[in-house]
């Protein structure tokens, strides 16, 4: 209260309304009604200030605080959370012992409640001595705080009480009814007082009793605020919300006053979810020494003579208002409400008068970021405050859900970078108000998520929810985000889909007349039910037959789920009830991580495992068979929550891009064909599998969207890139998936012309699939290092125009250079180094001598010259002066020509020196050392390819055999969804026939190669200068490396014989399998030099569209130069 208030009439107060104006710089408006300036919103900002009467530091009346923080020091709150509490405490004692406004006084309590004794000396000592144990006494604590209640402290009024009491559970030691008459006493001990008693609550963990502490918030005059945390929201989440209270309760000392606002006609005050026409908003009273008096003040002799300063001192309030005509000034009546020392209860209201008014309007890019930021904690704590109170009384949260991602959408779209004027400092104290907006509208989502999962009114939500209404520091990384909204959207059709399982008929008829070799395949091992049993089972009908599998997820898989990659795909059958068991039982024993691997793509840290197969091969994951209608029908409801564990680790997870995930799984099957592993059991389960992905297509639309992405692939380069076909595999999928008139449309109907368009869509495939191994191995790569590797597939070392080496003589061209190719390749060790000459542009180029000289007379030609030509110069008196200047000129340039003249920097240069131009390259030419480096090269994208290169032969036979055969699946549904053997034994003959072409290539070439040749120098003999070595390490062994050798002996090093033992599947063995009349070594360098080229995904999509990004099917190779 402000002394002299009484005396005063009214308060002058002086407005300031600001809009915003995207059209016209910052202006200001005082005095008529209407503001000349368009474009301005109806949602504008008030400001009040309102002067009080002179006064000094004696006529402030302060408010004097009784602080009572009551702490729980039972045995559950051992360990970190104490820690917290008790730097908590330091903190708010050390603040407190110098506030003259707040008297401090600590109980601990646990089965007992005691005083903390301390001094302003020794409160860290004491406070180090406690320790924490027992149980939870709430009655205990009740009679310790109603011990220290008082009405005076130190000869000074208490004007309010304020507790602070904290807990991380029930009370363990009391009865219902002993807890309800202590709390009924504690209750009337509080309201008898006389002043204002506010009690806040702090509860952590999920086991406090929420609606005890809820409850225990209104036991004051003035219900007080509750907060909560957990253990997961971080390790010092319970010390920031104890210090933050207390920064709050500290903050209010009594310079406070309300401000009554009356708004007339059209025009609205904005309120907490609703337009108004009377409110009241909080005041703060500000006292400033006026600046011409300061001078005085500081005066010594002032000072001696103890002269009483008068302050000025202010009363400030902000608010939103609507305004029907934005231009307008709005009409108000305004009161100010101050309390009286003498009686708390009434409040002295003061009429104010608006003395001057100014509108100023935003346009700097500075201001509007301002603006906006400030909507945007309005409207955040808007929506809190209306979630909160929604979810308390079980209310209709459909339209919250829809402001809520209205809200996230604006939050994403403000705009920090980009525009001019803004500091770092300024940018950064942005980016903190946002991460604290964000940290809100997450909790938001969180809330939401679990309310829809059916934890509606669980404790954590109720909690939760009421601490909405105040800020947290709390943050979810943006997979969870993300997660939550998917979680809302997906709930409602989970539901669904769960009443379509509870309407589906099984046709038992058919069921029972499944084949005896049908129910022994689809046989589940773990609860050991065959596909009968599951299907007949009426208790469980989510139940479902599936095969395992072992996956690792990054966290990228969010945004793209095909980034999954399969450890191994297992010829284990489980059932969908079976194998839920399995992950329950694990994560309870386990954890999460030993049991599904969480998202983490470190091949260093253990995969996790859920179960293992029958042949001891992991299991951490699981998809769904077709098997049959009946069974399908299942599968069909529970296929997107599936999907969505399978990526996410939450049913509610799933997005749209996780049906591609079928897909690819069945490419990565398919790839896994040789002739070693194709055996009866894992084509079933691959049959089986693509039976699933066609009826996905089918029954979920994708047909036409599929069909595009495979005519785009194939017919344009555009089509190809990462950005849109994310992993190769699914692509193969795709193909085999679609119907057969669809596939009829994309390859043509005729045999003759199917064959030519596959045998197009596999080199096209094949050069894709190096190209991003190259992106893999290189991503981190300078481009002088990429083109020495080139100019040495082209050249040959020490033979390139890139290179500067001694070596005079040319290597002698290979007479077989294909067979060489294949077997190097074949023969090349898989820990491959490769050793290049780094390029440097400035090698092959000379400085010329520049002489400088000057002349004024061509200056000032130039000069007129370049007036003419801008069109300065309009005088037609001036033609000659201009036609004089243009003679100079032009005799300047020819001069400029002549001194640059080649014929001048190079007449001592010798033919030999100079490097042959690019139309006397020659193709044909292919030495030791091009195929040597070009083996090395390959082994090396091989070893960063996913998808793999070796796994090209088996797509290419089953495609070949799927679309040549198109068997359709009457035949496999007829016979009780098992493949027919006539299936089995075709693919088994097209793998055969594609690998028999590949080793014949193989055999063939090695008869070709003299064995000597095969004992090599690593490239060639050393030359008189040691060129520069670079050479980089897989991106399995250390991912986004810097460029280091890791062979120090270079060029150097001694031969040794390169024979490695074991089948292998190489890039020209590849080729050869799509095109066995291809040039092969012409082709394979080709693509090499290309996938180096382009191996970014931003590279390619620029030869692209440029038309640089070639194909290989038709022999119209890349230009070699």
């Amino acid at each position: 209260m402000i002394r002299g208030l009484q005396d005063m009439g009214t308060l002058k107060v002086s407005a300031v309304i600001e809009a915003i104006n995207a059209e016209k710089t910052a202006e200001q408006y005082t005095g008529e009604n209407k503001l000349d300036s368009s474009s301005i919103g109806r949602e504008q900002y008030l400001k009040l200030t309102a002067q009080l009467p002179d006064t000094t530091e004696e006529d402030v009346h302060l408010i004097n605080t009784h602080l009572i923080l009551v702490a729980d020091s039972s045995g559950s709150m051992a360990g970190n959370p104490w820690n917290q509490v008790l730097s908590s405490l330091e903190y708010i004692i050390g603040e407190s012992v110098g506030n003259g406004q707040i008297h401090l006084d600590v109980i601990i309590y646990d089965t007992k409640a005691k005083v903390l004794q301390y001094t302003q000396h020794n409160y860290a000592i004491q406070l180090s001595r406690l320790k924490s144990g027992g149980m939870t006494n709430f009655a205990e604590a009740f009679s310790r705080v109603s011990g220290l209640l008082k009405n005076q402290i130190d000869d000074k009024p208490v004007d309010q009480t304020v507790i602070m009491f904290m807990t991380d559970g029930e009370d363990t030691v009391s009865s219902k009814d002993q807890l309800s008459r202590g709390i009924s006493t504690f209750r009337g001990n509080l309201q008898s007082l006389g002043h204002d008693v506010i009690v806040h609550a702090v509860g952590f963990s999920r086991s406090h009793d929420y609606k005890f502490l809820s409850n225990l918030c209104t036991a004051g005059t003035i219900e007080g605020m509750f907060r909560y945390c957990e253990p997961s929201d971080g390790k010092g989440a319970l010390k920031r919300k104890l210090e933050e209270l207390f920064d709050f309760i500290s903050c209010v000392d009594g310079r406070q006053a309300d401000i009554q606002l009356t708004i007339g006609g059209a025009d609205k005050l904005v309120g907490v979810d609703e337009l108004l026409q009377t409110t009241v908003i909080k005041g703060q009273i500000i006292t400033k020494e006026p600046e011409d008096k300061k001078d005085k003040i500081g005066d010594a002799m002032a000072a001696a003579a103890n002269v009483n300063h008068c302050a000025q001192t202010f009363v400030q309030a902000e608010t939103w208002v609507y305004l029907e005509d934005p231009h307008s000034i709005p009409h108000m009546g305004i009161k100010a409400l101050f309390k009286m020392p003498q009686d708390k209860e009434q409040k002295m209201a003061v009429l104010c008068e608006i003395v001057s008014f100014q509108r100023q309007i935003v346009t700097e890019p500075v201001d509007k970021i301002r603006w906006s930021l400030r909507i945007l904690s309005r409207n955040t704590d808007v929506l809190a405050s209306k979630f909160a109170q929604t979810l308390q009384q079980k209310g209709d949260i459909a339209k919250l859900e829809k402001r809520l991602h209205r809200l996230q959408g604006r939050i994403a779209n403000t705009q920090v970078f980009g525009n001019k004027g803004i500091t770092k400092e300024f940018r950064n104290a942005v980016l903190e108000q946002i991460k604290e907006i964000q940290t809100k509208v997450d909790i938001m989502h969180g809330m939401m998520a679990e309310y829809k999962r059916g934890q509606g009114q669980s404790v954590a939500v109720l909690a939760r929810a009421n601490d909405l209404r105040y800020a947290a520091e709390f943050s979810k990384s943006r997979r969870h985000r993300v997660m939550n909204i998917r979680v809302s959207r997906n709930v409602d059709q989970a539901k669904i889909a769960q009443k379509q399982l509870s309407t589906l008929k099984v046709d038992q008829d058919y069921v029972k007349s499944l084949s005896q070799d049908a129910l022994q395949f689809y046989f589940c091992v773990l609860s050991q039910n065959d596909i009968k049993d599951i299907l007949l089972d009426q208790e469980d009908i989510s139940d479902m037959m599936g095969f395992g599998l072992a996956v690792r997820r990054p966290e990228h898989v969010l945004d793209e789920p095909t980034a999954i990659r399969v450890w191994c795909i297992s010829g284990t059958l489980v059932s969908r009830t079976a194998m839920m068991d399995a992950w329950e039982h694990k994560i309870t024993v386990d954890g999460h991580l030993s049991t599904h691997g969480g998202f983490n793509m470190d091949h260093d840290s253990p995969l996790g495992v859920t179960t293992v197969g029958q042949g001891r091969e992991p299991i951490n994951a699981w998809l769904p068979l077709y098997v049959c209608q009946s069974h399908w029908e299942r599968v069909k409801a529970l296929l997107k929550p599936t999907l969505g564990y399978f990526c996410m680790l939450d049913p509610h997870g799933y997005d749209y891009k996780q049906m591609d995930v079928m897909f690819y799984i069945l490419g990565s099957m398919i790839g896994q064909l040789n002739p070693e592993t194709a055996g009866e059991h894992q084509l079933k389960i691959l049959f089986a599998f693509h039976r699933t992905c066609a009826a996905t297509v089918k029954d979920f639309d994708l047909t036409d969207q599929v069909k595009e992405i495979v005519h785009k692939f194939i017919s344009s380069a555009e089509g190809r890139t990462k950005d849109i076909v994310s992993n190769l595999f699914t692509l193969i999928g795709y193909i085999v998936s679609l119907p057969t008139v669809t596939v009829e449309e994309i390859f043509g109907a005729s045999s003759e012309i199917r064959a030519t368009r596959l045998q197009q869509f596999w080199m096209t495939f094949t050069c894709e699939c190096l190209r991003r191994a190259a992106g893999n191995a290189y991503r981190e790569t300078n481009d002088n290092v990429i083109n020495g590797i080139l100019d040495q597939i082209l050249h040959g070392v020490g033979q390139g125009i890139l290179q500067d080496s001694n070596i005079k003589v040319k290597e002698p061209p290979l007479t077989k250079p294909k067979a060489m190719l294949v077997t190097k390749c074949h023969n090349v060790k898989s820990d491959v180094s490769i050793d290049s000459h780094v390029f440097d542009p400035k090698d092959t180029v000379t400085p010329p001598t520049v002489i400088y000289s000057h002349s004024v007379k061509v200056d000032k030609a130039m000069d007129i010259w370049a007036q003419a030509q801008c069109g300065i110069i309009k005088n037609k008196n001036r033609a000659e002066q201009v036609a004089q200047a243009n003679k100079v000129v032009r005799q300047w340039l020819d001069e400029g020509v002549e001194m640059v003249s080649p014929c001048d920097m190079s007449s001592t240069a010798t033919e030999s020196q100079q490097p042959p131009p690019l139309d006397e390259f020659e193709p044909d030419y292919i030495s030791h050392s091009m195929v040597y480096t070009l083996a090395k090269v390959l082994q090396k994208l091989q070893n960063n390819a996913y998808s793999d290169i070796a796994c090209i032969p088996g797509c290419i036979a089953f495609v070949e055999f799927w679309l040549s055969e198109q068997p359709g699946f009457a035949e496999l549904d007829s016979n009780s969804g098992m493949a027919p053997v006539s299936w089995t034994d075709r693919v088994k003959a097209a793998i055969a026939r594609v690998y028999s072409c590949m080793d014949e290539l193989v055999v063939s070439s090695r008869d070709e190669v003299d064995p000597d040749t095969l004992v090599c120098v690593e490239d060639l003999p050393p030359s008189t200068t040691t060129p520069t070595t670079a050479s980089t390490k897989s991106e399995d062994d250390v991912a986004y490396s810097d460029y280091d050798s890791d062979d120090s002996h270079g060029s150097e090093r001694h031969a040794r014989r390169r024979i490695t033992h074991g089948p292998r599947i190489t890039l020209p063995m590849v080729v050869h399998a799509v095109n066995p009349l291809v040039d092969l070594t012409l082709c394979v360098r080709a693509m090499t030099c290309q996938a180096l080229v382009l191996h970014s995904n931003s590279k390619a999509r620029a030869a692209a569209k440029g038309g640089q990004l070639r194909d290989f099917h038709s022999g119209r190779f890349l230009r070699l130069v």
